[in-house]
């Protein structure tokens, strides 16, 4: 759904008067000449490291992330959630309550959004949190940060049962791996990572090209893989779901600088490239493209999705990917060496 948002409405909260000020805002909302339905699939719970918004305007704190485009393709209560690393531990120091409606005037909707800024130690961030997350739907995390940087808390694993990410997001693919590995080990949460859903046409044309990962075809073959700059973690997917099922693969490696220039030069210019003997393949922002002498080429169009698209489709989804889970395990068995 690509309705924008139709209307917001903010009021200033505490943690302790966070249901009466939704209920109060609902009845603000209710007062308007078009009938508003309360629209919840979900908890989503939107962590953030502090950002520069101003003390007092607590919705700037979902600028910069498309919370507000999620919530109108996948209605969810939303908790969005700065918490503040390396400060005294203390109470939440600010939060604010809204809800946004959407759609047209004969079906609207609205959804409540709840804003908490916080350097409180992980019990009390817990009890926060199940404080205002309903126990009758799922809950789902949404962790915008780098997780090479800071990973998720146990009490947010504790609250939640679906993990959304975005490795692309990493600038140390090795130290992103590191915080993935109790994860992937204790399979706490479901894993569903933003940036795994860019490989979806490569695969989609290896497969078509030369059969699943399991067939003889694959057996024996040197595979080789580069990527353009900012692309490491795409890369190492690649090689995971490679040895996830036994296929030997290289360690990727930067693309040359002659390549990468290249790249960037073309409009859609290849994030990775393969070698996979005589077979050459590359994925582009728009298509994966695969060449071998003895076939026509062979292209898978990429699809063009934005972030909130992506987002929404893995709130849908809930189930767990295990392909994904398997080629994690195989990146931070490798980086375990």
């Amino acid at each position: 759904m690509d309705g924008a948002v139709a209307d917001r409405s903010w009021r200033a909260s505490t943690p302790e008067a966070i249901d009466a000020d939704l209920a109060a805002l609902w009845r603000d909302v209710g007062r308007g000449e078009t009938s508003v339905a309360r629209a919840v699939m979900s908890n989503l719970i939107v962590f953030r490291s502090p950002t520069s918004a101003a003390g007092g305007d607590m919705a700037a704190l979902v600028g910069g992330v498309p919370v507000e485009e999620v919530a109108a393709r996948h209605p969810s209560r939303v908790i969005v959630l700065e918490h503040c690393h390396g400060e005294a531990p203390r109470a939440p120091s600010a939060s604010a309550v809204g809800i946004l409606t959407f759609g047209p005037p004969t079906a609207r909707y609205g959804v409540e959004l709840i804003v908490v800024r916080s350097a409180c130690p992980e019990p009390s961030l817990l009890s926060i949190l199940r404080r205002f997350v309903r126990g009758d739907i799922p809950t789902s995390i949404w962790w915008t940060e780098d997780m090479s940087d800071a990973a998720p808390s146990d009490a947010l694993l504790t609250v939640g049962r679906q993990l959304v990410y975005d490795s692309r997001r990493w600038r140390d693919a090795r130290r992103g791996a590191a915080a993935m590995a109790p994860l992937v080990r204790h399979h706490r949460v479901d894993l569903a990572d933003l940036n795994w859903r860019r490989l979806a046409p490569l695969r989609r044309a290896l497969t078509h090209a030369r059969g699943q990962l399991k067939s003889d075809a694959w057996r024996g073959v040197d595979v080789r893989v580069s990527h353009a700059a900012d692309e490491a973690a795409l890369a190492w997917l690649f090689f995971g779901w490679l040895r996830s099922d036994g296929v030997g693969c290289a360690d990727p490696a930067p693309m040359a600088e002659a390549a990468a220039t290249a790249a960037r030069d073309r409009e859609g210019g290849a994030l990775l490239a393969i070698e996979i003997g005589d077979m050459h393949a590359t994925l582009s922002l728009r298509s994966a493209d695969v060449v071998c002498p003895d076939a026509p080429p062979l292209g898978v169009a990429a699809a063009a999705e934005s972030e909130a698209d992506a987002v929404a489709a893995e709130l849908r989804s809930l189930a767990p990917d295990r392909t994904l889970a398997a080629a994690l395990e195989a990146i931070v068995e490798r980086f375990e060496r």
